[in-house]
């Protein structure tokens, strides 16, 4: 239980709000929502709480948020032994999240232990099957003994399914030495028969990625399909996708639509940026940029590194200050997640920008060459060389311009022309504007 209380703590210290609290209210509201976990983390309760004070009353949060927000109170009380002000604050987290996981579980651990409230086994034990079915660990160990006694098929499920699941994942590929994806289908099979969606998922996602051998987009498809029509939002979403990319099976971008629409009232990041791309590109739908930016950004703010770039692609316009420092933003939030595409752009911005408030060679060098060393394109190079040249080095900056022209190839050779153009910018001792 404790553990999961300080997973919270821990996701929510390393967002980016740092530094100085923001002039924009949510993102002020998130500044204070670190800043209270970083001295939760610190063991510095009472402060941690007067960080969190505004956040709980702000109207610029989202319910999740405010959620986790008394989540995290509850926390510092319980710490502190103050029972009953902790077991107060977790049934207020579900009052703004019906689905907040570690409050249904910390209120399991303290009517189990009678802490703060009476102790009630039978409540313990439904709260707990209440986290358990949204995926906490120990929730589901605890049912599961709580149940031997009752229900042993109903405890073995409890205890094993999860047990097949992690012991599924050891034999896939980027988890196991030498992968076993025949030995992983076993066991996430075992744990389908038992109930576990996740398990179903994982084998889908396996026959769609090709890990039994070459990629079968039907048979994933099929499985997708299946799992979506009984409800699973994370289905719903894959299958989508595939109705978008058409990879032996028919496109279908109004099917795509729907499934990500359903999936999106369910919370799902992926069926957000789904919605995004549909709205932005107008397959299926009509082009419509004000939805696809609100779509975006409830996935960015959710801090999906690739919503956060598509985001800034779209919000950005050299000739405007205020949509370019925007866009610098969400691409710097990717970012700092090591997505290469938005080191890329942000450096791009940085070096090369009209605006002179908005550049800083000194970061846009630093974010341009992470960009190349995760992946060495003409394109990459060319935004390392007018880092260069935004820093005054134009000797280094010729050398890598020479070197992105040279590594044109047939699909980039329409980059040419630019690419020379800056050459011979740089040749002048002349920066780059865009």
């Amino acid at each position: 239980m404790r553990k999961s209380l300080l997973n919270l703590l821990i996701l929510l210290a390393s967002l980016s709000a740092s530094g100085a609290p923001s002039g924009n209210p949510p993102e002020r509201m998130q500044h204070y929502l670190t800043r209270a976990a970083e001295y939760a983390e610190a063991r510095n309760y009472s402060l941690a709480r007067t960080y969190l004070e505004p956040v709980l009353i702000s109207p610029w949060i989202t319910s999740e948020q405010r959620a986790q927000a008394y989540v995290m109170q509850a926390f510092t009380y319980q710490a502190e032994g103050l029972f009953v002000s902790a077991a107060l604050n977790y049934l207020r987290a579900l009052e703004f999240d019906a689905d907040e996981t570690t409050a249904y579980a910390s209120l399991s651990y303290l009517y189990a232990h009678g802490l703060g409230v009476a102790r009630d086994e039978g409540e313990a034990l439904r709260l707990a099957l209440e986290a358990a079915q949204r995926g906490d660990g120990y929730s589901r160990v605890y049912a599961g003994m709580a149940l031997m006694d009752e229900d042993i098929d109903e405890a073995r499920a409890w205890l094993l399914k999860p047990a097949y699941v992690h012991l599924a994942h050891t034999f896939r590929s980027g988890v196991a030495g030498d992968p076993d994806p025949e030995e992983a289908r076993r066991w996430f099979e075992a744990a389908a028969e038992k109930g576990s969606v996740a398990a179903s998922l994982a084998i889908a996602y396996m026959y769609r990625d090709g890990e039994f051998g070459e990629p079968d987009i039907k048979e994933a498809a099929r499985r997708f399909s299946i799992l979506a029509d009984n409800g699973s939002p994370h289905a719903k979403a894959a299958l989508a996708h595939l109705y978008i990319l058409g990879d032996d099976m028919d496109r279908d971008e109004a099917r795509a639509f729907a499934l990500y629409y359903e999936a999106a009232e369910q919370g799902i990041i992926d069926a957000y940026i789904g919605l995004g791309y549909l709205y932005e590109t107008g397959p299926g739908t009509a082009t419509d940029l004000d939805a696809a930016e609100t779509w975006y950004r409830r996935a960015a703010e959710a801090d999906d590194p690739a919503a956060q770039f598509r985001l800034g692609s779209l919000m950005f316009q050299a000739d405007l200050e205020e949509r370019t420092a925007t866009a610098l933003y969400w691409f710097e939030r990717a970012a700092s997640a090591g997505h290469a595409g938005a080191e890329n752009n942000a450096a791009w911005i940085l070096a090369t920008s009209r605006h002179d408030p908005i550049r800083n060679g000194v970061l846009a060098l630093h974010l341009a060459q992470r960009a190349v060393a995760q992946d060495e394109t003409p394109g990459t190079l060319d935004t390392l060389a007018a880092a260069y040249a935004e820093n005054g080095d134009f000797a280094r900056a010729i050398a890598t311009q020479t070197s992105a022209i040279a590594a044109l190839s047939l699909e980039t050779e329409s980059l040419r022309g630019e690419l020379v153009d800056r050459l011979a910018r740089y040749e002048a001792g002349e920066p780059w504007r865009e």
